[in-house]
């Protein structure tokens, strides 16, 4: 069995991400279930929707758009961790960023990835994108950030609990600016494989939660609770065009 936590894990916040999963292997324990310790990201498969569907996945963190979209029906939900910003329980937004110089209309967007939500999805049908003409995928919200900070691209939508992360540790977020954000959307889903029982997962994960009580939550994102969404409010979302070639 493989678990992985991989969305908001950095070398600056690995060991509080382990020391999470500690816990909530303790309270799975109390609920009759075991679980694998946490694979960091960096030994992942490269094709990570292989982990995803993996039948051996016990429970792993993935985006809202492959779960309504690649992963639809062949995973099952387990629940949402909420980072404690103004949005409704478990949902998240993207905050839209540009160079702090920059003057004049948007022509480049920096996007993470064209199945990302916050970075892709979360960008369709906004103000602050509407004259954009060119698109450059990145890898990442960090190297989207760079893009935007180098000059190389205009403008990009940041995950806003990544945004937390990386305004403590990036030198480059000192060189953008917020310029908007964008409406809330169902966070980040914890998944495991299709069949699995997610009763023993959601009581294990309320309960450490409620036990973790790090010294710097702001070091994971934000402090953690756990909700469990309708999860119709992920397939509702609309499934965007993918980026122009």
């Amino acid at each position: 069995m493989i678990v992985s936590l991989p969305m908001y894990w950095r070398a600056e916040n690995a060991g509080l991400w382990r020391a999470f999963w500690s816990i909530a292997q303790d309270c799975a324990r109390y609920e009759g279930v075991s679980l694998p310790d946490l694979t960091p990201p960096e030994t992942l498969p490269a094709d990570w929707y292989a982990h995803w569907l993996s039948p051996d996945l016990a429970m792993s963190m993935t985006c809202g758009l492959p779960f309504r979209s690649a992963l639809k029906s062949k995973v099952h939900y387990i629940g949402t961790l909420d980072f404690g910003l103004d949005t409704p329980p478990g949902h998240y937004r993207s905050l839209i960023i540009t160079r702090s110089d920059t003057q004049g209309p948007a022509i480049t967007l920096a996007y993470n990835s064209a199945d990302s939500q916050s970075g892709w999805a979360a960008a369709q049908g906004r103000q602050e994108t509407a004259s954009v003409t060119r698109y450059i995928p990145t890898g990442s919200h960090a190297a989207s950030l760079a893009a935007v900070a180098e000059g190389r691209a205009d403008i990009a939508c940041l995950d806003a609990v990544t945004w937390r992360l990386l305004d403590r540790c990036d030198p480059n977020a000192a060189r953008v600016r917020i310029v908007g954000q964008t409406d809330p959307t169902p966070g980040l889903p914890l998944i495991a494989a299709k069949g699995t029982d997610p009763a023993p997962l959601r009581a294990a994960l309320t309960a450490a939660t409620h036990a973790f009580a790090p010294e710097d939550a702001a070091a994971m994102g934000g402090p953690m609770s756990f909700c469990v969404l309708d999860e119709g409010l992920y397939h509702a979302q609309p499934i965007p065009a993918p980026p122009p070639v």
